[in-house]
């Protein structure tokens, strides 16, 4: 099938399902939607990284575990574990609601350089992409979002330059994106979080605790430093992104209070804290980025 047919690239058609009232059914429908942007936003990028989508659609999937209780300690789940699943229903929908059409906008806009094959016809297709790069930032007032989608861009045009440099300036641009991309993301999501995680109670402490992001491997603890990802076989990051020189992927590493050279104090044990959680988010996606099996739908997700 034609990653660039899905339905999930009509605006509309997102809309819908951010607006289906039963919380596991649009959660199965957003999941299975960042799975479609994610590949066709892989058809114009590459495959090499993983996109923001490609996260969001196991962020989405684990969601679902805070949603049906699966992820709370047993006796918390009576107390607290209605008000959790629609505040995580909620911001789940937020999110996904959020950025896909900015996602749709940057496929359409992009594809056709993608597509090009002679100078002259990148250059016009070029411009378009400034064009609507422009209405992207007018669209969407966020300085995270202007520079995530800049360094995408940068992306695609790097995937045309042959050599490992060019490769490893790609891959650095990839995580300057989607950690710019996760930045706005979680501040949209923050009231979400903190009326899922009501802080200064023993029982939010014990349903922190169990909190973790879903990856192929199974759940990576939130209170923990992120580990060495079991796909690249002992290093902590992908070589491309072990030596960090983008100056914009410095910075965020600084801004989130996470050392360039390791994942020390990358743990978030105070999820509430946003910048606790995007020092654990900027690391795990620079580790996690080159994981292959992060394009699969994650197993198990229903149909809608």
């Amino acid at each position: 099938m034609d990653p660039l047919a899905t339905p999930y690239l009509d605006p509309s058609f997102v809309a819908e399902v951010v607006a289906r009232p039963d919380i596991l059914a649009r959660n199965a429908a957003i999941t299975r939607g960042y799975h479609a942007l994610s590949e066709a936003v892989a058809a114009v990028l590459g495959r090499a990284d993983a996109n923001w989508l490609t996260f969001g659609q196991w962020a989405s999937a684990e969601a679902r575990l805070s949603m049906t209780g699966e992820a709370l300690p047993r006796f918390v789940r009576p107390i607290v574990g209605r008000d959790v699943a629609e505040a995580v229903g909620e911001g789940n929908a937020s999110v996904f609601g959020d950025v896909a059409p900015l996602f749709i906008a940057f496929v359409r806009a992009v594809r056709p350089f993608a597509d090009a094959r002679d100078p002259a016809a990148r250059d016009e297709s070029r411009r378009a992409i400034d064009t609507a790069l422009a209405s992207i930032a007018w669209y969407a007032p966020s300085d995270d979002l202007h520079r995530a989608f800049a360094a995408y861009t940068d992306a695609l045009v790097l995937a045309a330059e042959p050599g490992p440099e060019a490769a490893a300036r790609r891959a650095q641009r990839m995580l300057v994106a989607n950690a710019s991309i996760g930045a706005h993301e979680q501040l949209v999501v923050d009231p979400y979080v903190k009326a899922a995680i009501p802080g200064g109670s023993v029982l939010a402490m014990a349903a922190t605790a169990r909190m973790g992001i879903l990856v192929p491997e199974g759940l990576l603890r939130l209170n923990r430093d992120v580990p060495p990802p079991a796909y690249l076989g002992g290093p902590l990051f992908p070589a491309a992104l072990t030596h960090l020189s983008d100056p914009e992927a410095l910075a965020l590493a600084e801004r989130f209070g996470q050392d360039p050279d390791s994942a020390a104090h990358s743990d978030a044990p105070d999820w509430e804290d946003y910048l606790e959680r995007m020092g654990f988010i900027f690391t795990f996606l620079r580790a996690y980025q080159q994981h292959p099996a992060l394009f699969a739908l994650p197993p198990g997700t229903p149909e809608p």
